[in-house]
């Protein structure tokens, strides 16, 4: 089939898809809205999507009434501050459904935003119909195309878990039209237009739909246009383009650019250090195609599209000769599902996601179309192919439900032989118009598939929702009204204690936004380098890549840094009694007592206060050498963030050279299994699950009014053959069962040990170590490969085991998996003692004085007696800049991540600005690319004008 550009009246078929989507529509978000749910995720839905909304509409008001104000660039409430025009670019920026919330009252942003997420897909079935609509098809089959395009298990899934990732649906079919023009010697705009809707919209899926661009262009002239058109003068006309759009968004492009570079992510490992997938991968990628219901996306391959693909892929492979381009792309598309290294390359070469699937579906969905108009044509020797493929495909899948028991793939398999048997009429009895039978069994399809996707049983989708209404009450009762009465400042910032503020609904506050109170945790996909580099040399345990700080592990002297002031907690939940040191009960919400009584089951927040919470910006005049930096330990860098600064220079000689704190002491202790032997943490052999290990204290009494880190180094875990794990779970299996009168059942324990090993991909280099104190317990965890973005390699790690008036005898620690286990382990006792407190003091004194802010600004005064350094908690970034009285001076970076300069005796007016680094080179290119297309575009016309008049002469 080939590409027509010719002018076609498609309005019926526009008219026609209207109507049906809303049909699907009603059962895809009907079954949310039926069963009490809104379509807004607990996740990233409510802590990422729709708060940046929110104040992305507000921004957008303010700038129309004000247009020349200076655009805000930095903002103090993403997490300890962050760069907002990088995190706006990377979610709401290019998104241009985000700009018809101008539409809505402020009032109306939360129905806003769900009904955003319906026009997007509404808007990814027209993109397919218009793409559709360039070949001879008729409407029905191009409806039913458009249906398999966006009711797959992928758009299920992310169309509201993460609107924006519907955005390239819409896109690709776009790019492949306008690409095609080129290759035919028409226009180069409309790919120029398209190549800047997708720089512009988002650099990740640009990057990605980049790659998927330069793959069709390669096919498509290699077997259709080799020897049709001229190489050199097609490749000027497609690097032109480029450069072009290139250049005319790189006002968002290059401070991307340089967000991704300077993230947390930058130095993940190449696809988590896979060579190949797990076996279940492998065992359950074939039924992911069709399993349309299937919310455990395995490496995201998630494909769940209707079960008519299947034979579209049969007859596109079986016809290749017919459709080479579509052919070798199921065929290359086959083979890069196979490993991990092609999903690191689509993931910016990192994690091994396969979130480029959702290319396939325009050519799934195409070939699909080009099915059921030749099913007519279909010969008896294609439908013997397709039962047979389809004997050989349903048998599989059976024997995997065997094996994974996933019972959302029967309605799939169903239709698979509803589809068959459909294919079998219209081809035996040659009807001409068959489109309309197809498009009814796709409609039933998807519809079920969807329904079964999300309904609220057996784990279904809107369980994850948050319930209608829920959002607005989360922001108006965030920490039960006790923060209502706050003052709303920038100079310190509040957190809750690790795993205890629990809000429902499987809801984590990551974020704060919109909240009168800056918080200390954030949860974005594009984090300061500098932040999690911090974090790591603390060992703070609760690092990710997307959460770099978390609840800092309610480690005392960290929350000060931060200048936490308020903790808020939940009575009778995790924790609620891990308080650090020097935060006293302050305020409480009314007790909601339990309807039975049970004093356990009462709700109440509680507020915190301490008034040890660091400024956001100091001054300090003693300093650590990096010699005397590097020999400490994790809990020793902590400590002496109130006794000096660290600089990230080779000379500190202007300054009094800080000593490290007497304050953190070593704890002598005994490692013993639960069997009674001595054993050391350099070789713990475990063979049994249930063992478990006892950490003694010796003189535990000697250690007064101190915080209790276990220091963990040089961790590693070796996981037992499965063969041995098989061995040692039966042998456990006999011996707790040896007072039993009944016979043991040997071949259903081989089999669940066997099946829950091979789904859980042992042996595998995952493991935890949980150790649990009178008042805490906490977990270091390494995660498995597949868990993508938040895979991380974990060799040391410090756990808080709280803060004791006199630590607790023993603790106990316990690893999660069967195998061999070394690591260093060293326990401190951290005094929180007057020396500490009154070193704090110390600092609140030297304080930046009047501090007042400003958009992109913070300015203050100080009088130093001598030299010192300028120290904060204010990531750093090159695009920080800092004047002295007028006179510009160069920002440091102090304690290996924050803003700070050093600074001599004096009287001191200090202004702190910012600016997004690469903003403004990205702006004169994008200036210089626009000046340069009204330049050609001005010397065109001229051309054309000139060769008219010649011609008419």
């Amino acid at each position: 089939m080939q590409f027509s550009f010719e002018k076609k009246h498609n309005g019926s078929l526009y008219l026609q898809y209207t109507l049906i989507f809303l049909f699907v529509s009603f059962f895809v978000y009907g079954t949310y809205l039926i069963t009490g749910h809104s379509l807004i995720w607990r996740l990233d839905g409510a802590q990422q999507h729709l708060p940046l909304l929110q104040e992305y509409q507000h921004f957008l008001r303010s700038f129309l009434h004000h247009p020349l104000q200076q655009v805000p660039q930095w903002s103090w409430k993403l997490g300890i501050g962050g760069d907002l025009f990088q995190i706006y670019s990377y979610y709401v920026l290019g998104d241009f459904f985000s700009y018809l919330t101008l539409l809505f009252p402020a009032s109306k942003i939360v129905f806003a935003y769900q009904f955003l997420i319906v026009l997007r897909l509404y808007c990814a079935g027209i993109a397919f119909c218009f793409f559709a609509s360039h070949f001879k098809l008729s409407h029905s089959v191009i409806i039913t195309g458009a249906l398999i395009y966006i009711f797959n298990a992928f758009l299920l899934y992310s169309n509201v878990a993460q609107p924006f990732f519907t955005i390239p649906f819409i896109i690709f079919p776009l790019l492949i039209i306008a690409l095609e023009r080129v290759l035919q010697g028409l226009s180069v705009w409309p790919l120029i237009f398209v190549f800047c809707w997708m720089l512009f919209n988002n650099f990740y899926f640009a990057y990605m739909l980049g790659i998927g661009a330069a793959i069709f262009l390669v096919l498509r002239y290699l077997l259709y246009y080799r020897k049709k058109i001229h190489l050199f003068k097609t490749f000027f006309k497609l690097s032109f383009c480029t450069l072009i759009s290139l250049g005319l968004t790189a006002i968002v492009l290059v401070p991307e650019i340089f967000a991704v570079q300077n993230s947390t992510r930058s130095d993940g490992v190449f696809a988590n250090g896979l060579t190949l997938y797990p076996l279940y991968y492998y065992l359950a990628l074939p039924s992911q195609l069709i399993n349309g219901g299937n919310r455990g996306f395995y490496f995201w391959s998630a494909l769940g599209f209707a079960s008519i693909v299947f034979f579209a892929i049969v007859y596109i492979l079986a016809k290749w000769r017919h459709y080479p381009l579509l052919a070798s792309v199921f065929v290359l598309g086959g083979i890069m599902l196979l490993f991990p290294l092609f999903g690191a390359f689509f993931n910016g070469f990192m994690a091994p996601s396969n979130r480029w699937t959702l290319m396939l579906a325009l050519p799934f969905s195409f070939a699909c179309c080009i099915l059921i108009t030749n099913t007519p044509k279909i010969s008896s020797k294609t439908m013997h192919l397709f039962r047979n493929t389809l004997f050989a495909y349903s048998i599989f899948i059976i024997c995997c439900y065997y094996f994974q028991n996933d019972e959302k793939i029967f309605i799939p398999l169903l239709f698979l032989f509803v589809t068959y048997r459909t294919l079998v009429f219209y081809s035996r009895h040659k009807v001409a118009k068959t489109a309309h039978a197809f498009l009814i069994v796709v409609l039933l399809n998807v519809i079920l598939n969807a329904v079964y996707f999300e309904a609220p049983y057996n784990g279904g989708y809107s369980n994850e929702m948050l319930p209608f209404g829920s959002y607005e009450k989360l922001i108006k009762h965030r920490y039960a009204g006790l923060n209502n009465n706050l003052k709303t400042t920038n100079t310190y910032r509040v957190s809750t204690i690790s795993s205890n503020y629990y809000l429902g609904s499987g809801f984590h506050m990551y974020n704060t936004l919109p909240s009168n109170t800056n918080s200390v945790s954030s949860y974005y996909s594009l984090q300061n380098k500098n932040i999690g580099t911090f974090a790591n040399i603390m060992q703070n345990s609760q690092f990710e890549a997307n959460i770099p700080l978390g609840q800092l592990d309610d480690r005392t002297i960290l929350n000060n840094f931060f200048g936490v002031r308020y903790l808020f907690t939940q009575i009778n939940q995790a924790n609620d009694k891990k308080i650090p040191a020097g935060y006293t009960l302050d305020k409480v919400s009314s007790l909601i007592s339990d309807a039975n009584q049970k004093s356990s089951q009462s709700q109440q927040t509680q507020r915190y206060r301490s008034n040890y919470a660091f400024p956001l910006i100091y001054w300090q005049d003693s300093a650590f050498s990096s010699s005397t930096y590097s020999k400490m330990s994790p809990t020793q860098k902590e400590r002496s963030l109130a006794t000096g600064v660290y600089l990230n220079t080779k000379t500190i000689k202007s300054l009094k050279k800080a000593s490290v704190s007497h304050d953190v002491q070593n704890v002598d202790y005994q490692l013993i299994s639960s069997r009674g032997n001595f054993v050391s943490s350099r070789d713990i052999q475990r063979k049994d699950s249930n063992e478990s290990y006892l950490i003694i204290l010796k003189n535990p009494a000697a250690y007064k009014n101190s915080e209790l880190h276990l220091e963990f180094s040089d961790i590693k875990y070796t996981p037992e053959k499965l063969k041995n794990q098989l061995e040692l779970e039966q042998q456990a299996h006999h011996s707790s069962s040896t007072n039993s009168t009944l016979t043991l059942n040997d071949s259903l324990s081989y089999y669940q040990n066997l099946r829950y090993h091979i789904l859980q991909g042992t042996p595998d280099s995952s493991f935890s170590l949980t150790v649990a104190s009178p008042i805490t317990s906490g977990t270091i965890k390494q995660p498995k490969q597949n868990e993508l973005s938040f895979y991380k390699t974990v060799k040391n790690s410090v756990l808080n085991m709280g803060y004791f008036a006199s630590l607790p005898t023993n603790l106990t620690l316990t690893p999660s998996k069967i195998g061999n286990y070394h690591f260093k382990l060293k326990i401190t006792a951290e005094k929180i003692n007057n020396n500490y407190f009154a070193e704090v003091k110390k600092i609140q004194k030297n304080r930046l004085k009047e501090l007042k802010f400003s958009r992109n600004k913070v300015s203050g005064n100080i009088i130093t007696s001598r030299s010192g350094v300028i120290t904060s908690s204010i990531p750093y970034s090159k695009g920080w800049t800092a004047t002295d009285n007028g006179t510009p001076v160069h920002v440091l970076k102090t304690n290996n991540a924050f803003v700070g300069f050093k600074l001599k005796p004096g009287k001191h007016h200090i202004i702190l600005s910012y600016q997004t680094p690469g903003l403004k080179l990205g702006w004169y290119i994008s200036l210089v690319s626009v000046l340069l297309v009204l330049t050609y575009v001005f010397f065109k016309s001229i051309k054309k004008d000139l060769v008219n008049c010649i011609l008419n002469k």
